[in-house]
């Protein structure tokens, strides 16, 4: 069955290259990625709940956090003390 995930931190075609390029190694078919909506999505053939898991797991190993995952927030800005 088509398993959607939806993600953080896609910005561009690269993005979507490096997923669909890691995914293949790791034996999914039919993946397609959309980063032109928002949220960003990626699908693939999953068999199992095994194969979701390493699905989910090589999206993250190559740091595109799921939309389910707590992502730290960021602070509004940075002070350096450069004295």
């Amino acid at each position: 069955m088509i398993q959607t995930l939806e993600l953080h931190n896609l910005s561009c075609g690269g993005c979507a290259v490096t997923i669909r390029t890691a995914l293949d190694i790791a034996g999914f078919t039919s993946v397609k990625v959309n980063i032109l909506g928002y949220p960003h999505t990626v699908s693939a053939e999953v068999e199992d709940e095994s194969r979701l898991e390493l699905l989910k797991s090589v999206l993250r190993d190559h740091g595109y956090p799921l939309l389910e995952d707590e992502v730290p927030e960021l602070p509004d800005f940075v002070e350096y003390d450069f004295s």
